[in-house]
């Protein structure tokens, strides 16, 4: 056995090695949790992060607003639905951002509909929605 020297004097080499082992199990205790962590959150922080702003969400409906009035314009009125126009006026319904989807609103009288999404890292609800009357967008926040 190997003696070191301590100042509670000669001390065998063995519980040197024993306190940096358990250094580094607790380093590496340590990292294992911390990458745990972000293993969980990351997922749900990635979905977040990648909301559409605005712009982005707006011009990817263009394709979707030009299906449902071309639907209108062969039937006389606008689907109950989007699945309808799958697949005689879209190959498949555009999304706002991956992930994300428009929310479609029919409304009452069956010649108006409403298009809506969720728009970028939003605490308080941030959207837009578009009128098909009006043909404009409205957004409760520009980001």
């Amino acid at each position: 056995m190997h003696w070191t020297s301590s100042p509670f004097g000669q001390l065998p080499l063995m519980k040197k090695t024993n306190k940096i082992i358990i250094v580094l199990a607790t380093f590496a205790l340590g990292t294992c949790l911390c990458l745990g962590c972000v293993l969980t959150v990351s997922p749900q922080l990635y979905n977040v992060l990648d909301q559409p702003t605005a712009q982005e969400g707006q011009e990817r409906a263009n394709e979707l607003i030009k299906a449902l009035e071309q639907y209108k314009a062969d039937t006389g009125s606008y689907p109950s639905e989007l699945d309808v126009l799958i697949p005689t006026y879209l190959s498949a319904i555009p999304q706002p951002a991956r992930g994300a989807q428009y929310e479609y609103e029919l409304l009452s009288n069956g010649d108006e509909f409403t298009i809506s999404f969720d728009v970028g890292i939003s605490m308080d609800g941030d959207y837009c929605e578009y009128i098909s009357t009006t043909r404009i967008w409205q957004c409760s926040d520009k980001i």
